[in-house]
């Protein structure tokens, strides 16, 4: 197998329901110049026994302790030795192209990461995530979400960050920022490393003829504690963590006005008791905050100027105007 270019890292937590056809659609690809890894987080369904019986080729690790989408996603990870890695959520399928067109946009070199069109699984199939989009006050997006899929041939063909349900990585990029942040264990994971890669020098393609189906809110629950929380907590990380001191200066007041309305907003979901506490938790996460700018400071090899150029500077029209889930810490939905 030595044509092998990418493995398809599918972090699997009782999705028993849609692994056949997941692994399906991955057997029909045109371009199978791939291995998948199906890494299970301790599942308590049949999904395990479901790939040993019906999909001896692909490969399986059982976790021994419950990870996290994050830390799942790493061990698949860790486990490759292919110049490009995917991920990809086990609650979705993808178009028999979809590994080819996603496999091609890294003919430039400085592609780093590559992120599908991925659409909501039900008919008429609009669009879940066009890949992501991130303000100057710490709000991220999914890029074209709810809109008819023909809207994605308008779109810029590069992006801040792949969302996680289908996003492809040069592995000699990851080897050089890291790999996604464990302690977030779910939510935002996907924009960090997006920025990390940014300042890097790497930029996020945007493949729209990659084509994933995703069955929404499968895995989550929407109004949930770690939801809310690990939204909260991680975004405030993300922000604090990769936004230059000047930019975070520059920002700080309309940042302030974000976080009043979306604090309203919580309020008015009655999740308002999860969000403050995990905004609580990521302004206490000090440690890690340092730590993750040193390492920016170490791996940066653009300016502050080309990191904003990337962000989105109307973040009232972005968070406010588009839609009225747009106040949610992590309105892109989770990543697993």
């Amino acid at each position: 197998m030595s044509d092998v270019l990418a493995t398809i890292i599918i972090p699997n937590y009782n999705g028993a329901r849609f692994l056949s056809p997941l692994l399906q659609s991955l057997r029909a690809q045109t371009d199978r110049r791939f291995e998948v890894l199906v890494v299970d987080d301790g599942s308590s369904d049949d999904g395990v026994d479901i790939i040993r019986t019906d999909f001896a080729e692909t490969r399986l690790h059982v976790n021994k302790i419950n990870l996290g989408f994050a830390g799942t996603c790493n061990v698949g990870i860790r486990q490759s030795t292919r110049p490009f890695v995917a991920l990809l959520n086990n609650d979705t399928t993808v178009a028999p192209d979809w590994f080819a067109h996603a496999i091609a946009a890294f003919e430039d070199a400085q592609v780093g990461s590559v992120a599908s069109l991925v659409l909501l699984a039900e008919p008429p199939h609009a669009i879940d995530s066009a890949g992501d989009v991130y303000s100057v006050v710490g709000g991220a997006l999914k890029r074209g979400h709810g809109k008819p899929r023909e809207f994605a041939a308008q779109l810029p063909n590069s992006c801040l960050s792949a969302c996680g349900a289908s996003a492809f990585y040069r592995r000699a990029a990851l080897d050089e920022v890291g790999l996604l942040d464990e302690a977030f264990t779910s939510y935002y994971e996907d924009v960090d490393l997006g920025l990390r890669l940014a300042w890097a020098g790497y930029t996020c393609r945007f493949a729209p003829q990659s084509i994933c189906y995703h069955h929404l809110s499968a895995s989550y629950s929407p109004r949930g504690w770690n939801y809310h929380f690990n939204s909260a907590r991680n975004a405030e990380i993300v922000w604090q963590a990769n936004m230059s001191l000047a930019s975070r200066r520059r920002h700080v007041q309309a940042r302030r006005a974000f976080l009043t309305l979306q604090g309203m907003n919580k309020m008015r979901q009655g999740v308002w008791r999860a969000y403050a506490a995990g905004r609580k938790a990521g302004k206490a996460a000090r440690v890690h905050i340092e730590e993750k700018r040193a390492h920016i400071e170490r791996i940066a090899r653009v300016s502050d100027d080309e990191i904003e150029s990337r962000l989105i500077k109307d973040w009232f029209s972005l968070h406010v105007r588009k839609a009225s889930s747009a106040l949610d810490p992590d309105p892109r939905g989770p990543a697993a």
